[in-house]
């Protein structure tokens, strides 16, 4: 039974409804596997992606025997008895509308105390009170004597939302003669919102992957200023927004893992994707980057299809050099205002940049031979390039602007991880369990954050997370949201077991999300999608997150959802990274190529999946003829006789004229590519998020197919009442020959 308590304090799940509807038990051994790796010393980083890394073995080998009694009732103690044992906790939170703060005492009739309110801009609040003026929210026995949560609820005209620095005294009680300090968090009822809960329009935009972006000026690689042009061209069209990928920091030394799912500090930016024509000392090169050096490395990496990241990183980095060595000679020297800047970037957020930029210089010593103040210059460079974009979007007319994305989680050797170890568990990996989509389960190779430690250290690292990736944005999209409530771990010894959901605080980190949203103005959409607990859908959509709906799995038995009925509460996107192109999944090449990859592991496999692919498209044609309302032409006897192109106008046309209040198409199926941005399995096997678009920006700008599909986005998500009935006649067949 103690043992069982103790897995529980410790947030290690012990069963969940898996993707059939099914209870599945997790087994005692790997619930026992991840508290061991949560109670393991720190793993000191040294391995890296995978579950089978042999850097635990010099671990000490009692770790992996069973607890003792005494372990056990020890930590028990520290985390079920010791907190009723302190009067003030280090944080706590309450909602803007019901403000209070919470004592613990043992159980009295009568008491006095103070309590002191600091804000951040120095104003206070006093509050003198007894304890029976409290309601009694918790209890706890210890040792015979009650000990009770005393909440004391109060209002103030000057308390408003943000983080308070707390202090209580107790008034002529020897007991409680020292002061003590905690912190309070004050949180809205709801994320920020702003036009979409003030209008009945309906919002849309292009989701993008920047490096896939494309023109012959570029350095191999999609960056800020073509996002600029982007969001130029967008907007024209009458966008609301531009959703990215997430635009984190990876790690240098590893240039074959570009996946930006996979970063080495999710609070610092990529700098590949610096314009280096946009930053400041780029005129005072006198065009040295001009010269026929220069342009012929730059033409060979912009005539491949594929990004070659190393030959990439080269490139720009030895670019970057110039520019810093302008920058120290220009304004380091002379102490120019820009270099205060600078020196003002840095000073806003010191820690974790300087925890970052020691990163680098350990990651980047191979290859590179450059001092702090070089990485410190291109995250500043990075920064007032994200800014001018977003300001530019909003100038542009742009409802929202940027969406950044927020990936779950880090690497364990990177930044993040490496300098705040305390809030990790870093013995484990983050990934999903077992199914018959994935019968090994799935394993990401990420740091999870531990609940423990998160509360132990009043999270101030997640609340630093969410605020830097708030910036610069009118959104904010966090991949896998269900993180908030639990992540599946693996342990990194293979002989812990084969893993477990391990719990959060949902409601704390919910409340931390709302706050910083609205302190940011950012809208938060919450990436839902997979296996979703029935115990926090309620909550996200209370709390004013937006859903994450995927078209391919807006399905139930009769085929696929009208969109009508979309969730309204969401972003609809057509297709992600994740899943096949339009193109791909209507030709079936995305299941050809998974047959190649040996991740659909016979041909008879391929031919029923090709089969089930078939009806899928009957379905969905049937669903466009119910839905578009265009004119019907002679019947025909197959779905495969059909133009790609007006059914990809169809097919776009009547989704964007869903219910939901946020609606993207990703430039890839704008222009009809086949190739994916990312198979999930694959990683040497497949060049995931190294593909380019085929057109570039001018070129989609130029093409009549393209512009009649942005056209058509643009009619249907038009209220109802100005939309026309119709974007034009489409070669669709009736839907009673279909198939036949």
């Amino acid at each position: 039974m103690e043992l069982e308590k103790l897995l529980y304090l410790q947030g290690v799940g012990a069963e969940f409804i898996d993707c059939f509807g099914n209870l599945v038990h997790i087994p005692a051994k790997d619930r026992q596997g991840i508290l061991t790796t949560m109670l393991l010393p720190s793993s000191g980083h040294q391995h890296a992606f995978s579950r089978h890394s042999e850097a635990l073995c010099h671990l000490n080998e009692s770790y992996h025997q069973p607890l003792s009694e005494s372990q056990v009732a020890a930590k028990i103690s520290q985390l079920d008895i010791q907190p009723w044992l302190k009067p003030l906790h280090n944080f706590q939170w309450c909602l803007i509308d019901k403000p209070h703060v919470d004592i613990y005492l043992p159980e009295r009739d009568s008491g006095a105390f103070s309590i002191k309110i600091h804000s951040e801009n120095t104003q206070s609040i006093s509050i003198s009170a007894q304890v029976n003026d409290c309601i009694v929210v918790g209890e706890y026995h210890i040792n015979g004597q009650r000990y009770c949560q005393y909440r004391l609820f109060f209002v103030h005209p000057s308390l408003q939302l943000g983080y308070y620095s707390l202090s209580l005294s107790f008034i002529n009680d020897p007991a409680h003669p020292d002061v003590l300090h905690g912190q309070l968090m004050v949180s809205p009822s709801m994320a920020y919102q702003g036009r979409l809960a003030q209008t009945d329009k309906q919002f849309w935009g292009l989701n993008a992957q920047l490096y896939a972006l494309r023109n012959d000026a570029q350095w191999g690689i999609g960056d800020f200023g073509n996002l600029a042009e982007l969001i130029d061209y967008a907007a024209h069209a009458g966008a609301d927004f531009i959703l990215l990928n997430p635009l984190h920091a990876l790690d240098i030394s590893q240039p074959d893992n570009p996946s930006p799912y996979s970063p080495t500090d999710r609070r610092r930016l990529n700098p590949l994707y610096i314009q280096i024509e946009a930053v400041g000392e780029y005129n005072a090169l006198d065009g040295e980057l001009l010269s026929q050096k220069w342009q012929q490395k730059r033409q060979i990496l912009n005539q491949a299809h594929l990004i070659n990241y190393d030959e990439v990183q080269q490139l720009k980095y030895a670019a970057f050099e110039k520019l810093y060595q302008i920058f120290c000679l220009d304004h380091v020297k002379y102490e120019t205002p820009r270099f205060k800047e600078y020196l003002a970037f840095i000073e806003q957020d010191n820690v974790a940049l300087m925890q970052f930029v020691a990163m680098e210089l350990k990651l980047a010593s191979k290859n590179f031979t450059h001092d702090a103040g070089f990485y410190l210059y291109l995250q500043f460079i990075a920064n007032e390039q994200l800014q001018a974009c977003q300001l530019n979007a909003k100038q542009c007319g742009m409802s929202i602007g940027l969406i950044r994305d927020l990936a779950v989680g880090a690497i364990s050797h990177g930044a993040e991880v490496s300098a705040n170890v305390d809030f990790f568990g870093d013995n484990a990996s983050i990934g999903a369990p077992p199914d018959p989509f994935a019968e090994q389960g799935q394993n990401w190779g990420l740091t999870p954050f531990d609940p423990v430690k998160l509360k132990q250290h009043d999270f101030s690292h997640f609340i630093q997370l969410v605020r830097s990736n708030m910036q610069s944005c009118g959104a904010l999209r966090i991949d896998h949201v269900m993180g908030l409530l639990r992540l599946w771990w693996w342990p990194l010894q293979d002989d812990l077991g084969n893993g477990s959901y391990v719990y959060y605080p949902l409601e704390t980190l919910l409340a931390i999300v709302c706050l910083e949203s609205q302190r940011a103005r950012c809208v938060v959409i919450g990436e839902d999608l997979g296996i979703v607990p029935p115990e926090i859908v309620a909550c996200l959509r209370d709390a004013g997150i937006f859903s994450n709906e995927l078209f391919y799995f807006c399905k139930d038995y009769h085929g696929f959802k009208s969109p009508q009925e979309h969730k309204r509460q969401s972003l609809m996107m057509l297709a992600n990274h994740d899943v096949p192109t339009l193109f791909a999944w209507w030709s079936g090449d995305d299941l050809r190529l998974r047959r190649q990859l040996n991740l659909i592991e016979t041909d008879d496999k391929l031919q029923q999946l090709l089969a089930q692919r078939q009806q899928e498209k009957i379905q969905l044609v049937d669903l466009l003829i119910r839905e578009h309302g265009f004119e019907l032409p002679l019947p025909t006897s197959s779905v495969d006789e059909l133009e790609f192109d007006s059914v990809l106008l169809a097919w776009i046309s009547v989704a964007a004229k869903g219910n939901a209040q946020l609606f993207s198409v990703q430039l890839s199926d704008l222009v009809a590519d086949k190739h994916g941005v990312n198979i999930p399995g694959t990683w040497k096997e497949f060049p995931n998020w190294q593909r380019r678009l085929p057109l570039s920006i001018k070129q989609m700008s130029q093409s009549p197919k393209v512009q009649q599909r942005l056209e058509a986005i643009a009619c249907a998500r038009q209220p109802r009442s100005n939309a026309r009935s119709s974007v034009s006649a489409v070669n669709i067949p009736s839907s009673d020959t279909l198939g036949h």
